[in-house]
């Protein structure tokens, strides 16, 4: 994903020291290394029985590497590629690849096959005999444990015969296509690392892992907002690394984990298992084994209070690059510039023109090759207020080049589209290039319009804060009568999208309506619109439950995976006051009945409380849009109805209001029925089809269903040009508008009458005169 160039680096230095112990002594002395071991314990973990690893089996399907549905490989030497990770902790000592194909009922037997490569080594061919034409075919392969690396990748090819005299390699008729159910199955023993500071993010995040991160945070049995904050800010480090994996950050208070984990521990606070642990005279950061077991991994970020865990967690974030040994004390941590508004790392610019090869993490994902090649791809986030009513589009300077076709009516082409909504198709010509001579546009309302230039206008109503931009080539095959053999293009056909080619967001104001669950769900807005979290205020009861940390702890890793930042000056408080919460976007957790009380006008349109649910809902016969972001949802949104009852079983629910302290700013709450069904939040917002569905002001979230309302008061945020404010909110109002009309009507007609009848009087006073 692109960075803005304007992103503003956090200085810090940090002081780094090595040692073999498990623990360290902060306690620094003046002829001595800052960092020191503690012998005592040591020894005691010396003592500790070695462990052999165990061996674990595990499946990879298809379906969880990318591929939702089955894989068309098209015409001969066509092929298919399949990647995934193997994790730093592990080695995998065996491999399987089980496939199943249909290969097309046309192909010849003996001479079609299907061959399987594996990093670039050829492990096993697969013939196609008579018989199994049109027909389901189970293949098992094994892979060499030698070949994997950190990044593998399985290869399929297709070789097709279709007739046996002057074949056609691109005909329609061969192809095959492979099941979404195939799998890999491994064999994996954990294998132990070193406790080395470098390896950092590994083994807690590790990139080449494709499956959902849940990473456990550990505290001691009394837990202060304090603590809770630099949890916080560590789930959006690690949820900033994620990205589109889901997160889930489990909260264990006074026990050992499992599995890797983070443990908090202050002079005042430390897990039962870590009782022993040395004092610290500051913020640090260490790796150490579990005590039981050694493949296990814990990253300990300790000091004297919760400010110093603060201050480690924030150098955690920011000083990787710097990290070696096992244990590390961070001295100082200043942020030199604050951030700006909409510069979030995950968020293109909306300030200027953005190349695709900034959108890109790798190049070679805008050059793909075959007949049919699979489209590429580029996904891209924008921020969810951006306003683009009545916009002409958004224009895309669009440059590509691939293997010319034979002739320029060939019937190859590239198709764009964006969010599954198909925009435009180009004829490929024996240029190579795309032309550089033609404006091509698809305005909002009318047909295409041709002109000068080479910019192609994207429907500014299809895009969100989250896009995914696709170009797919098909290349057509040329033969002509018995002289196909002669003219058959060769089956490998090449396309690449120029990185130059720019998309420009720029001059589009920010102005949306509120409340808005769906902006909320999709980018975490408005909390995310500074990346790190500075104008956002947390609340949280003063003495929170697991269940409510681990809520708040989940957020923060979803706002981080939103924004590509961490949350490190994200605000935390128990208490509900004016002075913390004035001109802040306010998250509540778990504290709504409180809100109620501070401000009497202030009516919520949920609440849950010991069981009992009370709930506002809108006009049975209005129309809950809530598709564009930037248009009201509903014209009337008053309450219509009231409903309270008390009911059992898991139910919880996110609602949002207006702040009662500044216009401008929303508060957003998480509620309820019971501690156990907060975690209904977190799952809610992981599930895709949960989030499609979430809109409107209220959300109740129930084991396997959502429900969105749209009621109360809404508001607008944002800034629009006075001329465009005013015409945006009348078009709204019809009524209003033919009113103003009348009324400007009437003003004109009266002003003119009265400048026509002074004109009058005036010339008769001069014939008077005359």
């Amino acid at each position: 994903m692109w960075m803005n160039n304007k992103v503003k680096m956090l200085a810090y230095t940090v002081s780094l020291g090595c040692g073999s112990a498990l623990f360290f002594n902060p306690a620094i002395a003046a002829d001595s290394s800052p960092l020191q071991t503690n012998p005592t314990v040591s020894a005691v973990m010396k003592s500790t029985p070695k462990v052999s690893p165990k061996v674990e089996e595990r499946v990879l399907k298809f379906n969880q590497l990318g591929y939702p549905g089955s894989i068309l490989m098209q015409g001969s030497e066509s092929q298919v590629y399949v990647g995934f990770g193997s994790r730093l902790d592990e080695i995998i000592s065996q491999a399987t690849l089980s496939f199943d194909f249909i290969p097309s009922p046309a192909l010849l037997s003996v001479v079609s096959h299907m061959k399987v490569y594996f990093n670039n080594e050829l492990m096993g061919v697969v013939s196609i005999t008579d018989g199994t034409q049109g027909q389901r075919v189970k293949a098992t392969i094994p892979l060499d444990a030698r070949l994997f690396s950190n990044y593998n990748q399985l290869r399929f090819e297709l070789i097709g015969n279709a007739t046996q005299t002057c074949q056609d390699p691109n005909h329609v008729s061969i192809w095959a296509e492979i099941s979404q159910e195939s799998q890999i199955a491994l064999k994996v023993q954990k294998t132990q690392l070193n406790n080395d500071l470098s390896l950092l993010p590994a083994p807690f995040f590790d990139e080449r892992d494709t499956n959902p991160l849940t990473l456990p945070m550990v505290m001691g049995k009394h837990i202060d907002l304090g603590e809770v904050k630099a949890a916080g800010i560590a789930s959006s480090y690690f949820g900033s690394l994620a990205q589109w994996r889901k997160t889930s950050f489990p909260v264990i208070q006074d026990e050992a984990p499992d599995s890797n984990a983070i443990v908090f521990v202050t002079n005042d606070n430390k897990p039962e298992f870590l009782k022993d642990y040395p004092d610290a005279d500051g913020p640090y950061l260490q790796v150490i084994s579990h005590p039981t077991k050694p493949y296990v991994k814990l990253l300990v970020i300790s000091g004297r209070d919760s400010e110093d865990l603060t201050q480690a967690v924030k150098g955690l974030a920011f000083g990787q690059h710097l990290f070696t040994g096992p244990i590390a004390k961070v001295t100082r941590m200043a942020q030199i510039e604050p951030r700006q508004p909409y510069d979030a790392p995950n968020w293109i610019s909306t300030s200027r023109p953005v190349a695709l090869s900034e959108m890109v993490k790798d190049q070679n994902s805008l050059q793909v090759e075959g007949q049919t090649p699979p489209p590429m791809s580029v996904s891209f986030r924008l921020p969810p207020d951006l306003f683009t009513w009545q916009s002409r589009g958004i224009p895309f300077d669009l440059s590509y080049r691939y293997s010319p076709p034979q002739t320029d009516n060939s019937g190859s082409r590239m198709s764009l589209s964006i969010n599954n909504q198909f925009v435009q198709a180009f004829n490929l010509n024996t240029q190579g290039e795309s032309s550089h001579e033609t404006r091509l546009r698809v305005p909002l309302l009318d047909d295409g319009v041709l002109g000068s230039g080479d910019k192609i206008r994207i429907p500014a109503f299809k895009v969100g804060s989250r896009n995914d931009l696709k170009f797919e080539f098909g290349f057509s095959s040329s033969t002509a009568g018995t002289a196909s053999c002669q003219s058959s293009q060769p089956s490998k056909q090449y396309a690449t999208i120029d990185g130059n080619s720019k998309i420009d967001f720029s001059g589009f104001p920010h102005y949306i309506e509120m409340p808005n669950m769906r902006a909320f769900a999709n980018s975490g807005f408005p909390f995310t619109r500074m990346a790190d979290l500075s104008d956002t205020v947390a609340v949280l009861p003063e003495k929170p439950s697991v269940s409510e940390v681990e809520t708040f702890i989940d957020l923060m890793g979803k706002f981080g995976a939103d924004t590509g930042y961490p949350a490190v000056n994200v605000e935390v408080t128990g208490v509900w006051s004016q002075k913390t919460l004035q001109d802040k976007d306010i998250l509540a957790i778990g504290v709504m009945p409180d809100l109620k009380d501070v401000s009497k006008q202030y009516t919520p349109n949920m609440l849950l409380n010991d069981g009992r649910r009370f709930s506002q809902l809108p006009s049975k016969n209005e129309k809950q849009q809530g598709k564009n972001w930037v248009e009201p949802s509903s014209q009337e949104s008053q309450p219509a109805d009231m409903v309270e009852m008390a009911v059992k079983g898991n139910f919880a629910a996110i609602t949002s209001q207006q702040s009662p302290y500044s216009p401008q700013r929303t508060v957003v709450n998480i509620l309820a029925d019971s501690p156990q069904s907060l975690g209904l939040v977190n799952k809610a917002l992981n599930d895709s089809g949960k989030v499609e569905a979430m809109f409107g002001s209220v959300v109740a979230i129930r084991d396997n269903s959502v429900a969105s309302f749209n009621v109360g008061e809404h508001y607008y945020v944002g800034s629009l040009p006075v001329w465009q404010l005013i015409m945006y909110h009348f078009s709204q109002r019809p009524e209003l508008m033919a009113l103003a009309s009348l009324l400007l009507m009437v003003l004109v007609t009266v002003t003119l009458w009265r400048v026509l009848r002074r004109i009058a009087s005036r010339r008769l006073e001069e014939k008077d005169e005359d």
